[in-house]
């Protein structure tokens, strides 16, 4: 059984006309990942239907999808998708689940949606981007919404953007020391930190198994192909304890392969490279042991 930790869904209320429906709600980052592309390129967020996404899992084998909320700049847009999100996870319990998207500079609403996430139908909170949110790991409010997570029993999934010259359309910086600090000092909550700990496992190996010391920090492989060469797989079986399996559909991942989204090439990248003694963990059970 393969469960995809991190994926993404954009129902049609607003995938009909995104950049028009983030004007409106004055997101402004996200307008800017979805709307016409200064360089003239397609746009690499894909906009599957709710029929497609369920199909693309059967054609990759992916029994389960858990779809990440989004790093929104406004409370109530947070509020908006949940709702939408909720709905369809309802519809389809027994393929999906989700993650409640909320924004940490705006605590008390943050720590509401964490106590009634599960009532909602959801199994952890993030997406969660600092440095498009505006919100420091260090502070109060992210504190009050660390210590309901772990009364509620709900993982935390943080965005951490490479730290690398590289520079493409979105890339925004997070700040690693301050998450990891969070993580460190909230050690009855879970996080997720994705893109393999923004490639911390391989840029600084010692830093990320200290931070593996607690057992509450996990990673996820999310958009994998678009940051990492394929040999990224074999070297996440070195922390085969903390890797989570996850894509970051509908994200076209191989842009240059194909013009619009799909999920099984990197379940095929992913199935090639990982060694078989990590690959039960890798696909399945480290997930399973911070949700249910």
């Amino acid at each position: 059984m393969i469960i995809d930790a991190h994926t993404h869904f954009y129902p049609s209320e607003i995938s009909e006309n995104p950049d028009i429906w983030a004007d409106k709600r004055k997101e402004k980052y996200w307008a800017s990942l979805v709307g016409k592309r200064p360089d003239g390129k397609l746009s690499l967020q894909g906009f599957p239907s709710e029929k497609k996404f369920l199909s693309d899992m059967d054609d990759a084998g992916v029994e389960r999808a858990i779809i990440q909320g989004w790093y929104w700049e406004n409370p109530e847009t947070c509020e908006e998708f949940n709702a939408l999100i909720s709905n369809l996870v309802r519809r389809h319990s027994d393929r999906l689940s989700a993650f409640a998207s909320v924004q940490p500079r705006f605590c008390k609403h943050s720590v509401e949606v964490a106590k009634h996430a599960k009532e909602q139908g959801f199994c952890g909170i993030g997406e969660l981007h600092d440095g498009v949110q505006r919100f420091s790991y260090l502070d109060e409010n992210f504190e009050k919404l660390a210590i309901a997570c772990a009364e509620e029993n709900l993982p935390i999934c943080v965005h951490l953007t490479e730290r690398t010259p590289r520079q493409y359309l979105g890339k925004v910086d997070t700040n690693f020391e301050e998450a990891f600090s969070s993580a460190k000092k909230y050690t009855s909550t879970n996080f997720i930190f994705a893109h393999w700990l923004g490639s911390e496992i391989f840029e600084n190996p010692q830093n990320a198994l200290d931070l593996f010391k607690n057992k509450n920090v996990f990673f996820d492989s999310s958009a994998s192909p678009l940051l990492c060469k394929e040999d990224a797989w074999q070297k996440a079986c070195n922390f085969a304890d903390w890797a989570i399996y996850g894509s970051d559909y509908p994200l076209r991942l191989y842009p240059r392969k194909f013009k619009v989204e799909e999920m099984r090439t990197i379940v095929d990248e992913a199935k090639r490279n990982i060694d078989k003694n990590c690959s039960e963990n890798f696909f399945r059970n480290n997930i399973l042991k911070i949700i249910k």
